[in-house]
């Protein structure tokens, strides 16, 4: 008699999406809805390449600190670098200049 496990499917949400895709930028410094996609799908996700790029749509409209850029085919993700800050007011803050 085998043991075999069968994968346990569950479907995507919001926090599926995010954590996956937040991974991603996070490893790769950016991503993509398949690769999202595929890395859901690895993890034993029920995920539609239209589904996730509709959450990725909505977070990227949520989150201040997402952005993406579009070459007329697909979207790529990746965080919102942002230098204007400073410790204190005595020390200047951060630029290339």
């Amino acid at each position: 008699m085998t043991n075999t496990f069968k994968k346990a499917y569950r479907h995507i949400d919001i926090h599926a999406v995010r954590q996956v895709a937040e991974h991603l930028m996070l490893t790769n410094l950016e991503t993509t809805t398949l690769e999202v996609k595929k890395l859901l799908r690895a993890a034993g996700f029920i995920a539609f390449q239209r589904d996730v790029s509709h959450i990725m749509d909505v977070l990227s409209r949520k989150s201040q600190n997402w952005q993406y850029t579009c070459n007329g085919e697909f979207r790529t993700y990746t965080f919102q670098n942002n230098f204007g800050y400073q410790l204190t007011p005595d020390v200047p803050k951060f630029s290339l200049n």
